[in-house]
């Protein structure tokens, strides 16, 4: 489960550095006054919720297979 608990980490790291990525070049190359920032910004909150919410279900069903979990 620790395998599982790793790569999920991993994962929701990897996700959260590219939209931050995302985030910081719209705001280097539009701004904090334009419209299309905000959008990108909100944007990628949403795609951080959803990847959150995907990452915890896929352990959560992986977890469901594990011995410790069942107790």
């Amino acid at each position: 489960m620790l395998d599982m608990t790793g790569w999920a980490l991993v994962t929701w790291l990897k996700v959260t550095a590219l939209l931050v990525a995302i985030v910081t070049g719209a705001w280097w190359f539009l701004g904090t006054q334009h419209g299309a920032f905000w959008l990108i910004v909100v944007g990628a909150v949403l795609a951080e919720g959803w990847t959150v919410r995907q990452l915890a279900r896929e352990w959560g069903h992986e977890a469901r297979f594990q011995w410790w979990w069942l107790r």
